[in-house]
């Protein structure tokens, strides 16, 4: 994995009216029924999102076809996921997609950072844009 350059990581946040393990499942067995289709490599056909809490991260499409753009690499459902991430570049340069849950007392602060990017990968990283949108979506559905 790419050591972290001059790029910071992106930054996302949102807190949600769950206790943390339900906001952990949330986030991770129901990632397909909030993730946006059109962030996915064939949108039409888009059915769900396969996670492997020891392995892959994986879209599913109608036709049962599988395109992995993740690996899991911690998976603690009290509060912790944190996956190797390729999903719109090169696998061979994953980034770290590391996301917290936090008990705040009335719901659960949900903070996701996109790091580890290569120097060189500013383009790559600009079209990184819609976590902000995701993360609302991902609210919407666990609220």
């Amino acid at each position: 994995m790419p050591t972290s350059s001059h790029l910071e990581p992106i930054v996302a946040e949102v807190t949600v009216p769950v206790e943390p393990a339900q906001a952990f499942v949330g986030f991770t067995a129901q990632m397909g029924e909030w993730w946006d289709p059109m962030l996915t490599p064939d949108p039409p056909t888009f059915s769900s999102i396969a996670i492997d809490p020891n392995g892959p991260v994986e879209t599913v499409h109608d036709d049962d076809q599988r395109y992995t753009w993740g690996n899991v690499t911690t998976w603690d459902p009290l509060g912790h996921l944190v996956m190797d991430f390729w999903l719109g570049h090169d696998q061979a340069e994953p980034t770290r997609l590391d996301v917290r849950f936090t008990d705040e007392g009335t719901g659960t602060r949900v903070h996701l950072e996109h790091g580890g990017w290569a120097d060189g990968s500013e383009q790559v990283r600009a079209k990184y844009t819609h976590w902000h949108d995701l993360l609302a979506r991902y609210a919407s559905h666990v609220s």
